[in-house]
């Protein structure tokens, strides 16, 4: 199954499949080969455990009474027999991709027991903080040599623990370069899973994962810095940047539903300017907290962070071969880069324009959508760009002094109308499919 695998791209490119027939090929073998060696892979994986656990019982029983050598043997014993799977799975990496997967996860796990036994051995006093980075750090030329994908999601996970634990309790310890080094593995396994054929459905799966544990670490920029507000510009270009990154996710189709990176992006992007569709996000957090007018900004983190950004965001389009294609495919970017640019001038000079302008925009990106929706019988761009009016509506409305009884019927009304309007493009559907048979 492995060769044929191998030879998919070679066809494609022969003509003698399509790029969906390779995918739906892929789907076919991946569903074929996880039948028994899955299964057998997940028994072995669950045997190895209890076995473990029952070896841990039995020496914990007696932990107390074992002299000091013997503890700290035992303490390197899981980091030993990890490592020795790992090395195993190094050399059979091509042969065997289920031993590739199995070493490198539980050599992370034999990694993280041992070094937390050997710190309780010597009483070594530490925090949660050091304790990931030690596991992260001695475990990065493990990620880097395998690119292990089970392995890629846990190390993602720590990552984000250690930098959100962190970040959000002022470690003096944590450094940029730590946080650095961490993504550049976790983006060099990526992009080592994205020429591989084998991984690609799960880059898909992990498109899902990646985009809200990044979001989580990149909110930390706000506690070091000195204006946190900037950080709405930042999260604003920061969700731009999901929305681009999407369009290189194997698979990908237009549709953002099927990419996590193009639904968080989209979505974040919506509860943000839901939040400043009010008037006192802009007249309180920016034009009174905001200090106009000085330079101490200027050596905010989040600051250069959210500018550099926009300004990638905005030439993106620009080193594009179609160039203007991406805009219109994506009018959450051009919204981005306005919104960009009120940030400060109208933050600063007139907030109440601000406050128009992101209504206006909600309001353009929900027509917009609305009208893709019905001109191309889609029911899910019809409903997001629905979704968009509603949540305007809704913002605009509570702004007003009306009764339970006005508010009632106006969610009626707002449910009737997202009701009629899929009801009537889905009979639309049905006539031209009767018309087409």
């Amino acid at each position: 199954m492995s060769r044929t695998r191998k030879y998919l791209p070679e066809w494609v490119k022969e003509g003698i499949i399509s790029s969906e027939q390779q995918f739906q090929i892929e789907q076919w073998l991946d569903a074929r080969q996880g039948r028994l060696p899955g299964m057998i892979f997940w028994i072995s994986l669950l045997a190895g455990v209890l076995v473990a656990l029952g070896v841990m019982l039995i020496i914990g029983h007696n932990w107390d009474n074992l002299p000091h050598p013997v503890r700290m043997v035992l303490s390197m014993m899981p980091a030993i027999a990890g490592t020795g799977l790992m090395l195993f799975a190094a050399l059979r990496r091509y042969e065997n991709l289920t031993w590739m997967e199995l070493g490198s996860l539980l050599q992370m796990i034999g990694l993280g027991a041992s070094i937390a036994l050997v710190s309780q051995v010597y009483h070594v006093n530490g925090s949660m903080e050091s304790y990931l980075f030690a596991w992260l750090l001695v475990f990065t030329p493990t990620q880097i040599l395998l690119s292990g994908r089970l392995s890629l999601t846990f190390y993602l996970i720590l990552s984000t623990w250690f930098i959100c634990s962190a970040g959000y309790n002022y470690a003096p310890d944590v450094r940029p370069m730590h946080v650095g080094w961490m993504l550049t593995v976790i983006f060099y396994s990526i992009r080592n899973l994205y020429h591989s054929n084998s991984s690609t459905l799960f880059l898909v799966r992990f498109t899902w994962i990646f985009p809200p544990c990044f979001a989580l670490g990149f909110g930390t920029l706000g506690f070091h810095g000195t204006d946190p507000e900037l950080m709405f510009l930042a999260y604003a270009a920061l969700m731009g940047w999901f929305i681009v990154a999407g369009e290189y996710v194997k698979r990908a189709d237009d549709r953002f539903i099927n990419n996590g990176l193009r639904f968080f992006g989209r979505l974040g992007l919506m509860v943000l300017f839901t939040i400043f569709s009010y008037k006192f996000w802009w007249e309180k957090v920016l034009h009174e907290d905001l200090p106009h007018g000085k330079t101490a900004f200027l050596i905010s983190p989040e600051f250069w962070v959210g500018i550099a950004l926009l300004v990638c965001l905005l030439l993106y389009p620009l080193m594009r071969v179609d160039r203007g294609a991406g805009l219109r495919k994506n009018p959450e970017i051009p919204a981005v880069l306005v919104f960009g640019i009120a940030f400060f001038l109208l933050g600063k000079f007139a907030p109440l324009a601000g406050m128009i302008l992101t209504n206006l925009m909600m309001l353009g990106l929900g027509l917009y959508y609305l009208q893709k929706g019905i001109s191309e019988k889609s029911l899910l761009w019809l409903n997001y760009g629905l979704l968009w009016l509603a949540v305007l509506l809704i913002c605009r409305f509570s702004d007003m002094s009306q009764g339970y009884m006005a508010r009632g019927l106006f969610f009626i009304g707002v449910g009737m109308l997202l009701f009629l309007v899929n009801m009537i493009v889905i009979r639309k559907q049905g006539k031209e499919q009767g018309h087409v048979g």
